[in-house]
Parts: structure tokens; C-alpha cells; sequence
């Protein structure tokens, strides 16, 4: 979403919770029959909703370790007794730009979605301040893909940190079965929301309109738990006297400004000069060697998913077949699974712009200097 445009932050219930309860917690506190914990998770659940609300309003950021730090006499009390009422001296910055706030939690109840739907978009609560929700809802039933997600979970999560492996996935497990007895999958078709099946096998959208929703789609699509090459370079050298950014490298043009041989340029290849903006002899080359480079890895790529990977039996919603590739079929109308993305300066997209393959090329004013 923020390569979209968007300013997007999250807010991790589990961080509230780990503040307030003083550290990590075992499956036991997870439990429907722990009522001391219960309590605890709606009060820090209420501390990280409120923040984000205030948050999406553009209004001061909260320290969590102050709102969640426990009294002397409360565990789950806002000992700051701060008012939030100034502004953001960023919101200046995104004022002009969507604010998306992920809320994320399990929410794996019907009753904790209903709350979380009053509380962001009651306009009793929120008078003038129309704020939009969509749910996501990931299942999974894949073993293989179940164990996969616990071991990323055990070594990345603080819950985890300094256990060991099977110890924490024994944990992760029971913790799981302790919200599997409360869980409730979303059956409100009056609701926005995604249902995501094993990863990205399956998605079934209800209910969501409009472009942010629209962008939540594309990106759960691209969920995934393998790794994928990504190559970042600078544009190739241009050929100029004038640098247009402090990063790119110029050489100097073998002519005067006011030379018969510059005048009799169009005022469109003038201009690119001037700008920076035309390749120059060694930007070619530095583009031609980008090409093979380019169709290299991707075919090295291609042939390791091949070997671990028998997709002749998956359609693609091009063709309904998964073309045999070649180093012949890098070209026109191939499937070949590159995507390349550059800035909208006319040297970065000379630079990918090749006459031999039909490669798509997406121009993102993200990606200028």
C-alpha cells in the first residue's frame, strides 16, 4: 500500500500485549477459561484500537510502552494520563495521502469483528470521520504449509525468542488449539471482507469496492513463502553536461550549446541532453549487458522452481496451460515470469527498453530520484 501511494502502518496487538503483560506469554494465556487474561487481551486490544484510530485521524503517534506499561495497582491501566489532541508534526507530510491502518490481530470471533466494525465507523463515535473496513481471513489446512508457517513464526516472533525450535512450535501449536475453540469464520455477507485459502490457492472476495480495497486483492494473491530474486540498479550513463540528481553519472557532451551541431538537434533531443536524460555510448553497453543478465538469472530461477516444482498440471489465467520455457521463448507473447519496473525518467526506461523481448515494463513515479 505504500508503494501504492499510501501512508500504511501497522498495529500489532500481540506488541500491546507483550507490554502489558510484561513479556512473552505460553498457550496457557490464550486459553477461553485464563478470564485474567481475557480481560487483559480486550483492555490491550482497546489501547491498540484506540491508538490506531487517532493514528488514521492524523492525530499525535502514541508510544505503546508508555500507554501499556501497568500501574501499581492495575495491570492493564493507562498509567500516562496523556491527552492526545496535537497534531502530528509529520501529518503535514501525509495529509494529502490515504491513511491505511492494519489492525492486526486474530479478531477470530464474530463478536470481536462487530466491535471493531462499531468503533472505526459508528458516526455517532466518529462524526465526519467515514473510515472504511475490510476483514481478511486466512485458512489453511496444509500441513506442509502449516509447519512451514510455525517455523517462521518461532524465529521471528518475540514469544519465541531464545526457545527452541520444537519447544516453540509445541507451544504454537496448543496455542492454535486454543483458538480453535473460539474461532468463528466469517458467514456475514453484509460484511467487506477476503477469505484467503492456503496462502493463495483460493480467494473469495465479498463486498469490496473501491481502489484501496481493489489493491488488497493483488497483493494477498502475491502471498508466498518462497523467495523470489529482486535486482535494483541506477539507470545507465547518460550523456550530458548537466547532472539532474546528485546520483547519476554523466559524461560531458562533445559539443557546444551554442554549436551549429546542437542546433540542428530537435528541441526534444535538446532537451533530453540538457536533462540528462538520452543514454550515452557507455549506457548502451551497460543496457545490452542488463539484458543478458536479465534472461540469465531468470532462466537459473526457472530452472531451480522446475526442479522442485512439477507445474504441468497448473493453468494460468492466460492460456489455461504453463508454457514449456526455453531461452527461445524469451521474447514476444511469452509468459516469461519477469517483471520489470522503472521510474518514469525516459534514461531509466531506455535503459529496459529492449528491441529483442517484449518484457513488460510498469513506470512508477515512485521510483524517481
Amino acid at each position: 500500500m505504500e508503494w501504492h501511494g499510501s501512508h500504511c502502518k501497522i498495529f500489532n496487538v500481540g506488541k500491546y500485549r507483550r507490554e502489558a503483560s510484561g513479556g512473552a506469554c505460553d498457550a496457557n494465556f490464550f486459553s477461553a477459561d485464563n478470564k485474567d487474561a481475557r480481560i487483559l487481551r480486550e483492555k490491550v486490544a482497546e489501547f491498540a484500537l484506540r491508538d490506531m484510530l487517532r493514528w488514521i485521524d492524523g492525530e499525535e503517534e502514541v508510544d505503546i510502552e508508555d500507554e501499556c506499561k501497568p500501574s501499581s495497582n492495575s495491570p492493564t491501566s493507562n498509567s500516562s494520563g496523556r491527552s492526545i489532541n496535537s497534531k502530528n508534526s509529520n501529518a503535514s507530510f501525509h495529509e494529502n495521502r490515504d491513511r491505511i491502518a492494519i489492525f492486526d490481530a486474530t479478531n477470530s470471533t464474530d463478536k470481536r469483528r462487530r466491535w471493531i466494525l462499531e468503533e472505526c465507523t459508528n458516526p455517532a463515535k466518529r462524526p465526519g470521520k467515514p473510515t472504511g473496513v475490510v476483514f481478511v481471513e486466512s485458512i489453511c489446512d496444509d500441513e506442509e504449509l502449516l509447519l512451514e508457517n510455525f517455523r517462521f513464526k518461532v524465529s521471528n516472533s518475540p514469544d519465541y525468542k531464545n526457545m527452541d525450535e520444537q519447544e516453540a512450535i509445541k507451544d504454537l501449536k496448543q496455542r492454535v488449539k486454543q483458538y480453535e475453540q473460539q474461532y468463528e469464520t466469517i458467514t456475514d455477507d453484509s460484511l467487506s471482507y477476503i477469505k484467503i485459502f492456503n496462502l493463495s490457492t483460493k480467494l473469495l472476495v465479498n463486498h469490496c469496492y473501491g481502489r484501496m480495497s481493489k489493491v488488497i486483492v493483488p497483493a494477498l494473491m502475491a502471498w508466498n513463502i518462497g523467495t523470489r530474486p529482486i535486482f535494483l540498479c541506477r539507470p545507465g550513463q547518460t550523456l550530458s553536461d548537466i547532472s539532474t540528481d546528485h546520483d547519476d553519472y554523466v559524461t560531458a557532451v562533445n559539443m557546444s550549446l551554442g554549436s551549429n551541431d546542437f542546433s540542428n538537434l530537435s528541441r526534444n533531443t535538446q532537451k533530453r541532453l540538457l536533462r540528462g536524460d538520452s543514454l550515452g555510448p557507455q549506457g548502451k553497453k551497460f543496457s545490452e549487458a542488463l539484458y543478458e543478465f536479465v534472461c540469465e538469472e531468470s532462466m537459473n530461477f526457472l530452472r531451480k522452481r522446475a526442479s522442485v516444482c512439477d507445474m504441468s498440471e497448473t493453468g494460468t489465467s492466460i492460456s489455461g496451460v504453463v508454457p514449456a520455457f526455453s531461452a527461445t521463448t524469451i521474447g514476444s507473447n511469452s509468459q516469461f515470469p519477469l517483471k520489470i519496473y522503472s521510474s518514469t525518467m525516459p534514461r531509466a526506461v531506455e535503459t529496459v527498453c529492449w528491441d529483442e523481448t517484449d518484457f513488460p515494463v510498469d513506470e512508477l513515479s515512485t521510483l524517481n530520484p
